[in-house]
């Protein structure tokens, strides 16, 4: 199996560890939280499959090469432009996720619309680049962050102020009924698979998505889902973890390198977490700004024989960004969060059946 689609997937559960997904899954951990999760974990890698496998059909081709191939104008257009919309949505909540942790534990002085002009300053470089560049760009960084990401989260396990008892506490309430809210935010880790609507034409898929896959998909989702929920109330108790804006920055404050040049641990693990998160956001927006194009191209906008449709779109995103970071509180963010979470099965839907229509009109 391609291993750019194992990046997309990593990165996008990497990413969710310190943002939104945590504090929805303790603000519902007397809810159903625990049975959420199992669902979760069982029908995330379904759902890869079922996606992998129908753009095995399409070698070579992206979402709107396809849809352009097989139907009509007034079907592919609102597609692939709800499309574009939901994944520069993905994008912008974590921007706005990352501004946030950013100014709060990092940066406190500088001005918020400083610290997102920074984001989308290197951002903007790599939406324009081209796919491979990009590819390229995710493994570099993995490689070079996920083995101190890695290190760092066995350094949270082997703690000694990690407290058991205090998970299984959490555990006891295995019982509940399961929550949308927690199952919409847990499932999202596996979302990264919808990256081959852009990527699909770069991957050579030589075998069928099978149950091993699916299996090795479901236990990575285990250990992050266990890893992102867990672990925090271990440090932090039961009973007061769902008042904790990022439950994950809390833990790692509470964590100590003795040995270590830099002693708190929230130092190093903030940044390197940011790191990953310039990759998701660099992955929504240039998957984003793809479909936009796909849709959107203005013959007159031409300097020096080269088209500034993209760079046109590239400023539009960063100014919505600028302006969005600027007036959304965190409440609204959970809020606009939780509502794109929810939502998401709309999205599948959409894209799989669009895929199952392409498929069946390209046969006859």
């Amino acid at each position: 199996m391609n291993r750019y689609l194992y990046y997309f997937i990593v990165v996008t559960m990497v990413t969710n560890i310190i943002a939104s997904v945590p504090r929805i899954l303790m603000g519902e951990s007397k809810n159903g939280v625990i049975l959420s999760m199992v669902i979760a974990v069982i029908v995330g890698p379904i759902l890869v499959s079922i996606l992998v496998n129908l753009f095995r059909h399409f070698p070579n081709m992206s979402l709107p090469e396809i849809l352009k191939k097989s139907t009509s104008k007034w079907f592919y257009y609102p597609v692939l432009l709800y499309f574009s919309i939901s994944w520069y949505l993905a994008g912008l909540i974590t921007l706005v996720t990352y501004v946030l942790l950013f100014n709060t534990f990092i940066s406190s002085e500088t001005s918020i619309v400083i610290t997102t002009l920074a984001f989308l300053i290197i951002i903007s470089f790599g939406m324009l680049m081209k796919e491979k560049s990009v590819l390229y760009t995710i493994e570099i960084v993995l490689v070079m962050f996920l083995p101190i990401i890695f290190f760092l989260i066995m350094k949270v396990y082997t703690d000694p102020r990690l407290e058991w008892d205090y998970i299984k506490v959490a555990a006891t309430h295995i019982q509940e009924f399961p929550s949308y809210n927690a199952y919409s935010a847990a499932a999202f880790i596996f979302i990264g698979v919808v990256n081959l609507s852009i990527f699909n034409k770069y991957m050579k898929f030589n075998k069928k998505f099978g149950l091993k896959h699916m299996l090795l998909l479901a236990l990575a989702g285990v250990f992050t889902l266990f890893t992102t929920y867990f672990v925090p109330i271990g440090f932090n108790g039961f009973e007061q973890i769902e008042n904790f804006t990022f439950p994950w920055v809390t833990t790692s404050d509470a964590v100590r390198l003795k040995f270590g040049i830099i002693e708190r641990l929230i130092f190093i693990f903030l940044i390197v977490f940011l790191g990953v998160a310039f990759i998701s956001l660099l992955i929504h927006w240039h998957v984003s700004l793809k479909l936009f194009e796909s849709i959107v191209h203005i013959e007159r906008l031409k300097w020096k024989g080269r088209n500034l449709t993209s760079y046109v779109l590239v400023i539009i995103f960063g100014v919505i960004g600028i302006l969005v970071t600027r007036q959304i509180s965190e409440y609204q963010l959970l809020e606009l969060t939780l509502f794109f979470y929810n939502i998401l099965p709309i999205f599948y839907g959409i894209l799989i059946g669009s895929l199952l229509i392409a498929k069946r009109r390209l046969k006859s």
